[in-house]
């Protein structure tokens, strides 16, 4: 009689409870995977980082870890090794040099469709072109894509480099306000914006206004793990998932300030809105991430004429576009 009312009693929780509440086959577990930056958490990454606080990676079943290393050059290199790191972020100039070296990369997004590096210097010192930087002493962080760029910009404005004093600098500003050095050279949203949001008086020279024309920041993955199809399908999902976080801070950017400030309290809100904004009026596209054959076939002829390629390369060599 016992046993025939918990049989009775079963049946009718059976018939209440949804379908989704009888107990299922565990889920796949998350596919790990470590995506290598090449540089700090600064809002130029945002889109990884707010990929993952939004979600984003975990809605498509990736686990995803962050690695950072000194420049762009560097995570070329690491990424064409694939191991440990097999996808993550570069630049387009080191993405093409790095090919025409023998390096196993190609670029799954374009970010930033022009370069964002300016060299910058105080206010009262008046230097607004490439040719005041003669007589002056230029900074320059060894290892760093900037030192390329910098390349690119004596070739492409026919500057007499033995005329600008050079000398190795930290990746900070500090010896530009110490008056060590009268010049130096970063990204656009990095170091000037923080000089600029601690009120100081700055002047930029933007390499895109001279000569400097490239694809920059870039999505990167390996030759080998985009020839297997369990990476090609992770690959795809991080390029989707970074769009996510781009997405943001292109249309939001006030909003993804304020979470990204949240996540690396560390940093000075006002130096982040100001960032996160410039940031945001770099992104290529719509759509976020867009790389077109165009794109770096300019790129690629930019590098050549400058003479910054080991040997030629072609679009499809560098870039794999749909």
């Amino acid at each position: 009689m016992i046993a025939s009312r918990r049989l009775i009693l079963a049946a009718a929780l059976t018939a209440l409870c949804p379908v989704s509440a009888i107990a299922q086959p565990a889920p796949d577990a998350p596919q790990k995977v470590d995506i290598l930056l090449d540089w700090k958490a600064l809002p130029t990454f945002a889109g990884f980082y707010l990929a993952r606080e939004m979600g984003a990676f975990e809605r498509r079943g990736l686990e995803v870890t962050f690695s950072e290393t000194q420049g762009a050059i560097s995570s070329a290199e690491m990424i064409g090794v694939g191991k440990p790191y097999w996808i993550g972020s570069s630049s387009g100039i080191a993405t093409a040099i790095g090919r025409s070296r023998g390096q196993s990369i190609k670029s799954l997004a374009v970010y930033y469709a022009k370069t964002p590096t300016v060299i910058y210097t105080r206010g009262e010192d008046r230097i607004a072109h490439p040719r005041d930087l003669y007589g002056k002493t230029l900074g320059l962080v060894p290892g760093s894509i900037t030192n390329e760029e910098f390349r690119a910009l004596i070739a492409a404005n026919r500057l007499d480099r033995s005329k600008i004093k050079e000398t190795t600098v930290s990746w900070n500003a500090y010896d530009l306000i110490e008056k060590k050095v009268d010049a130096l050279i970063d990204y656009d949203e990095m170091a000037p914006a923080e000089l600029i949001a601690e009120g100081r008086r700055i002047t930029m020279i933007r390499l895109s206004d001279f000569g400097v024309k490239a694809y920059s920041l870039n999505l990167i993955v390996n030759d080998d793990a985009w020839a297997d199809p369990v990476r090609r399908e992770i690959a795809k999902n991080v390029q989707e998932a970074v769009q996510e976080g781009y997405n943001m801070v292109r249309e939001r950017p006030a909003d993804a300030a304020s979470h990204f400030s949240r996540l690396f309290p560390r940093l000075a809100p006002r130096y982040v809105d100001r960032s996160m904004a410039t940031v945001s009026q770099q992104l290529s596209g719509p759509p976020t991430g867009q790389q077109t054959r165009a794109g770096w076939e300019a790129t690629i002829s930019t590098l050549d004429a400058l003479g910054l390629l080991a040997k030629p390369v072609t679009v499809d060599d560098v870039a794999i576009l749909d």
